[in-house]
């Protein structure tokens, strides 16, 4: 062989190498895609490109859609959990034909456009209806908010600070299974859905508080309670939270029996002792009047206007003579006015053995304080009773209590000065009677 044949030789083996390395890479992709789905194809924004059927199965089973609620928030949700059912067979066989249509090798120029491009088979699906109307409920539902109130978030330590407002949101379902609906016939569009909803404004703002005037604590009462009573505890929480977050509009009067309105069963009060008269019974409501007792001393403290005020006939154990407020329905009432130039926040307490009332508004200048003279004691009376379950000869004796007395001063001082003296009320009190208990015979 001649030197220029042997250059010549030299010169077309890289050549044929490169020929049969292209023609080894083509043998290999052919291999690797006989089985899969050319990329670039596409389910809506599902990529099904190097899938095999398989590969498809798995990658449909996990399809969700998104929605796209209130305040930008998605929530993805699987296609089957809301009735859209694919079928990967169909949908496989759509995608591997893509790019097929003629020979490989013919076809190879069109399969570079695909995954380059990218391209759409069309979205082909069955829809289980009541599935379908189910998870669009659901959805909905799940998505809904009421509308949230701005408020006063009152610490321990008594510092009002205010919690801006929510708007509220409700969710049109029936536009919502139009739009998912018109979306799954388009191909090209992702599987994400805007969902239409209505704003829900709330009715108190934080612009509305401020109007409000309510910067500080002017008054707070704390009465105790038997925690085991059970039935007077649960009224007293019950009362308690009608009458938590009420505001008192300046000049506005405050009803206590119109707040509260007849203790009865349907609205969820229970038997508890209450008194009648001089004697103490089972009534429904019971626990009430410690409600209306610890309001009106948190009133007085705050120099609010007492406009009805009734006094027990019996002494109460857990405030002193002449500082008890009692009620009953349609005869006795507690009514105090708001005399400020602002809305008074009440809000109410029950924690443990204690029931509080702190009073919110504008600091007040003056300091109030309440005193009590006994005028008078009664001693209580002497009362016999037979006691079938007393052996015979012997005695039991139930000790009773004084009755008084008594009148109420409001004083009001400017740092240590008495600027004022106001007599609140005279109240008498009757005595529980001391009951001597005797076998019979």
């Amino acid at each position: 062989m001649s030197l220029n044949q042997k250059e010549h030789t030299m010169k077309i083996r890289p050549f044929f190498f490169i020929i049969l390395c292209a023609f080894f890479l083509l043998f290999l992709d052919y291999l690797y895609f006989q089985q899969r789905i050319y990329p670039g194809v596409y389910l809506k924004n599902i990529h099904l490109g190097n899938k095999t059927s398989l590969g498809v199965e798995k990658t449909l089973q996990n399809a969700v859609i998104t929605f796209v609620g209130p305040e930008g928030k998605s929530h993805s949700v699987p296609l089957a959990k809301i009735g859209i059912l694919l079928d990967h067979r169909e949908i496989f066989t759509a995608g591997y034909h893509q790019g097929r249509q003629k020979s490989y090798l013919t076809c190879y120029g069109e399969r570079l456009k695909i995954m380059r491009e990218g391209i759409f088979i069309p979205f082909r699906y069955e829809l289980d209806e009541n599935a379908f109307l189910r998870g669009i409920a659901c959805l909905a539902e799940a998505l809904n908010r009421e509308a949230e109130n701005a408020h006063f978030l009152i610490d321990s330590s008594n510092k009002v600070e205010m919690v801006p407002e929510k708007h509220g949101y409700r969710i049109n379902k029936e536009r919502l299974a139009q739009l998912v609906e018109q979306n799954l016939t388009e191909p090209d569009t992702p599987l994400t859905i805007r969902v239409p909803y209505e704003t829900i404004p709330p009715q108190i703002t934080v612009l509305s508080l401020k109007e409000k005037g309510i910067e500080t604590l002017m008054s707070s009462f704390t009465t105790s309670f038997d925690p085991a009573n059970t039935n007077r505890v649960h009224n007293i929480k019950l009362a308690a939270s009608i009458l938590h977050n009420y505001f008192l509009a300046p000049g506005e009067i405050l009803s206590l029996n119109e707040l509260l309105g007849d203790s009865i069963p349907e609205k969820g009060y229970k038997e508890a002792p209450i008194i009648i008269g001089t004697e103490l019974v089972p009534g429904y409501g019971g626990g009430l009047c410690q409600i209306s007792t610890t309001l009106y001393n948190a009133a007085l403290l705050a120099d609010l206007d007492i406009i009805e005020r009734h006094n027990h006939r019996l002494t109460v154990p857990y405030i002193s003579p002449g500082r008890d407020a009692t009620i009953s329905y349609n005869t006795r009432d507690l009514k105090f006015r708001n005399n400020k130039d602002h809305h008074i926040l009440i809000a109410a307490e029950v924690e443990g053995d204690k029931l509080t009332f702190r009073l919110f508004g504008r600091s007040i200048k003056q300091r109030i304080e309440i005193s009590t003279n006994i005028l008078a004691i009664f001693v209580p009376p002497v009362r016999y009773e037979i006691n079938p379950e007393l052996p015979s000869g012997k005695e039991k004796i139930i000790e009773g209590s004084p009755g008084y007395r008594v009148e109420v001063w409001k004083l009001v001082y400017e740092g240590n000065e008495l600027k004022s003296r106001e007599k609140i009320s005279v109240d008498t009190y009757l005595p529980y009677a001391t009951v001597i208990q005797q076998g019979p015979g």
